[in-house]
């Protein structure tokens, strides 16, 4: 009896997060509401309150089944990088890019990076602060198995440098969602000249 109530509470919260995304998508986060939500995924609204509290908890939610698809698809990268830092970092940031726009609109990726902002102290602040890290690790590996390979100098400080390639990956990234006219090849040229201009920086 406990497994079969188990498995149609999981039920209820895939078919719940599959409506809230597929009307965040279609509807954009203002016009969306918990109603709605309720409504596509045949449950009630007091349910999905239960289940999350808020859209801004969905919103959680929703980001980080995101992540969870993404860090897999991270593990084709981690297995066989290219063999420059330069290549390695905007296949690193393209992966990212293709699979956020595969999962949800750029006017709700603006939504959730402001709610990381504003709700930087709370609960899903906190939550999403914890999954950047986590990519931001998955980098450094990508890079520690770039080293064995000779692509990164031995003495260099992998975890530093992940989490600075991460967050300047995180800046484009953010100009990219800000702008539906932002394509992903230009942003690409972006990074790459970033990239370029940083590792020119050193005269020796």
């Amino acid at each position: 009896m406990t497994n079969l109530r188990e498995r149609q509470k999981e039920s209820r919260r895939r078919k719940i997060l599959q409506a809230a995304r597929e009307q965040l998508v279609a509807n954009g986060f203002e016009a969306t509401t918990i109603e709605t939500i309720a409504e596509e995924a045949e449950v009630s609204a007091v349910t999905v309150y239960n289940y999350y509290g808020t859209k801004t908890g969905l919103l959680l939610a929703l980001v980080s089944e995101s992540d969870s698809i993404l860090l897999e698809r991270m593990q084709e990268l981690l297995k066989a990088p290219p063999d420059t830092i330069e290549e390695t970092f905007s296949a690193f940031a393209e992966v990212i890019r293709r699979h956020a726009l595969s999962f949800l609109t750029k006017a709700v990726w603006r939504q959730v990076i402001a709610a990381s902002i504003i709700e930087g102290d709370s609960q899903f602040g906190r939550s999403y602060a914890q999954l950047d890290r986590e990519l931001a690790r998955q980098l450094t590996k990508i890079l520690e198995k770039l080293r064995e390979r000779g692509g990164v100098s031995a003495n260099t400080d992998l975890d530093v440098l992940g989490d600075c390639l991460f967050q300047l990956q995180n800046a484009r990234f953010l100009q990219f969602v800000s702008s539906n006219d932002m394509t992903n090849e230009a942003v690409d040229r972006y990074l790459r000249e970033d990239i370029e201009a940083l590792l020119s920086a050193y005269p020796g």
